[in-house]
């Protein structure tokens, strides 16, 4: 997750994220990708709660859970995704 954070903010990561995202899912199998994947969606959906119920002012606003949830979803799609493009 902090690879792909740092790739929407970073030319040079961007560059390397289907490297990284190759790699990852030759180093690990589709079931322990998708455990990990899980646990990664279970704690986001726990904090997201915890985003709603909180007042505090330093608390991550809206758009922010909105952002690392669709960078969730990418960085999801990339590594359980049956076959990679190689566009």
């Amino acid at each position: 997750m902090s690879f792909a954070s740092s790739a929407s903010r970073h030319p040079d990561f961007a560059r390397e994220l289907p490297r990284f995202v190759s790699e990852v899912r030759r180093m690990f199998t589709p079931d322990e990708i998708g455990a990990q994947l899980a646990h990664i969606e279970r704690s986001h959906n726990e904090r997201n709660v915890d985003v709603l119920e909180e007042d505090d002012l330093l608390r991550e606003g809206p758009a922010a859970v909105v952002e690392r949830v669709q960078k969730f979803m990418l960085v999801k799609e990339l590594l359980t995704a049956p076959m990679l493009g190689t566009s």
